[in-house]
């Protein structure tokens, strides 16, 4: 829930209030249906009671041979590079509700769009979301959750090649080549860079470890295929989205010594958005799904449609 979220609950209670006052009390069935929906509102506020709005926010710093001393840094590059930053953000974020287009405008991606509101110690910027879709406490934003796996990502990219296969598995090519892109930057201009948010940071330790970055998120280093799985779910949690697939036929070549195995899989959220895969666990189901592997890392499984 973002705070958006929490005034819409505080004008239902008051509407649902006026209602119940104004209806007779002859309606028996309409005055039980509104009470029953106000309880429900007071609980869900109840659960936030207390809790204080916070402004989503980073901090994107620079070092190396863009950085000028003491004076500032090259404004082309700092441009091009927090450009490709907050694309790459948009993109993941865009990717998660809908298959990016190949080419062309990214649906959606305005919800996910940073603004520059300041800058940050150590020649970088600050930060915002630009839909100012303040969180409650406790809860992410959309554009939280997007800066978070660009985080995630690329500290997955200077560790091994499992851990990376984990971070990208449910992150759109268009996306991984937009963090590609932002790597690349820094690379081509001999600078690295620290990310702080949610008072965390992650920061490369020089410049030949964003180059092998990278390298790592190009084409040549992840394989990539689209198949069909035939199976049921076993089981399924809704935080992670992650879920157990039981294989039972599948389209793919590669994939046939793991007929009648157990598969560990995550789902896309558009998926559980539309299906509420706990309703149809132990059914006969079949789904599209994407197979990654990065280097020799073993494959992670994504459905992609059910």
């Amino acid at each position: 829930m973002n705070i958006h979220d929490y005034r819409f609950l505080l004008s239902e209670k008051g509407t649902l209030k006026r209602l119940i006052s104004n209806s007779p009390a002859s309606d028996v069935i309409g005055r039980t249906s509104l009470g029953y929906r106000l309880r429900q509102v007071e609980e869900e506020l109840e659960a936030y009671k207390g809790y204080s709005p916070r402004l989503v926010n980073a901090r994107l710093t620079f070092r190396g041979k863009p950085v000028v001393g003491n004076r500032g840094v090259n404004a082309n590059f700092a441009a091009e590079t927090v450009n490709a930053f907050a694309r790459s953000v948009a993109r993941i974020g865009a990717g998660w509700r809908a298959p990016l287009p190949a080419q062309g405008p990214i649906p959606d991606s305005a919800e996910f769009q940073l603004l520059v509101t300041g800058t940050a110690t150590g020649f970088g910027f600050q930060l915002e979301d630009a839909a100012q879709q303040p969180a409650l406490m406790g809860q992410d934003t959309p554009v939280e959750l997007a800066i978070r796996k660009v985080k995630e990502i690329l500290e997955a990219s200077i560790k091994t090649d499992d851990e990376l296969s984990e971070a990208i598995a449910d992150t759109d090519r268009r996306a991984l080549q937009s963090i590609r892109t932002f790597l690349k930057r820094m690379a081509d201009n001999d600078a690295v860079c620290a990310l702080e948010f949610q008072g965390d940071e992650f920061r490369f330790r020089d410049v030949a470890q964003v180059k092998r970055s990278e390298n790592r998120l190009s084409d040549d280093n992840i394989r990539e295929d689209d198949v069909v799985l035939v199976g049921h779910f076993d089981g399924f949690l809704r935080k992670s989205r992650g879920a157990e697939f039981f294989l039972a036929e599948t389209d793919a070549d590669f994939l046939q010594e793991a007929v009648g195995t157990m598969l560990s899989v995550r789902v896309l959220p558009r998926v559980t958005e539309t299906v509420k895969i706990k309703e149809i666990l132990d059914q006969d189901v079949t789904v599209n799904a994407r197979v990654r592997r990065v280097g020799e890392g073993r494959p992670r499984y994504v459905i992609t449609d059910c």
